[in-house]
């Protein structure tokens, strides 16, 4: 089931960020973000229960930008983000969706062009690694034209 974010929602989106991410949103950041008017956020939960992932947008000027998608360790290699992703991208509306990836995030470069995401520019030394820091691509996804009636 996908469906739209709701406050009561963000404890365990915070749960999945802090398993997933080195870096993650807390619950104040998707706070925040949730009580934006530009704020568009979806989540997969299988047959209505816990939350198995989720993608967070900020939408202004028919562009979106996809602050944050992850899927619970539990749940990882089991075609979830891609579905889920698949559905918000056609539910949100936009003339464009861009985002940043980290150049050695090779999961989700290939979630990302497996949905018709494509390189637009880079931006050197944007994250922070144990061993160093690590280029982020910026990606640019855009709905297919749609065919005259």
């Amino acid at each position: 089931m996908i469906r739209q974010i709701k406050e009561a929602d963000l404890d365990a989106i915070a749960d999945i960020e802090a398993g997933v991410f080195a870096r993650p949103l807390t619950r104040g950041d998707l706070v925040t973000l949730w009580r934006k008017p530009a704020f568009r956020g979806f989540l997969l939960a299988p047959d209505g229960g816990v939350p198995a992932s989720y993608v967070l947008f900020l939408i202004a000027g028919g562009v979106a930008d996809l602050v944050s998608t992850a899927t619970a360790g539990h749940a990882q290699r089991r075609g979830y983000a891609m579905h889920l992703l698949r559905e918000s991208l056609r539910r949100i509306e936009v003339d464009a969706v861009m985002l940043e990836v980290a150049v050695d995030n090779v999961r989700a470069l290939g979630l990302y062009a497996g949905l018709g995401f494509a390189e637009v520019g880079r931006r050197p030394d944007y994250y922070r690694r144990p061993a160093g820091r690590v280029d982020a691509l910026i990606l640019r996804w855009r709905p297919e034209p749609q065919g005259s009636a």
